[in-house]
């Protein structure tokens, strides 16, 4: 089955501070997903 939503080496930045470094995430469909940061937000 192919997926929904593919997410490869995802990389983001704040003024230099690295929020997320190399990601990779695959939803397929049908399938929930949930991201949760450090803070619970």
């Amino acid at each position: 089955m192919n997926d929904l939503l593919t997410i490869r080496n995802l990389a983001v930045n704040f003024n230099g501070l690295p929020a997320v470094d190399r990601v990779n995430l695959s939803v397929a469909p049908g399938e929930v997903l949930g991201i949760v940061g450090e803070s619970g937000s």
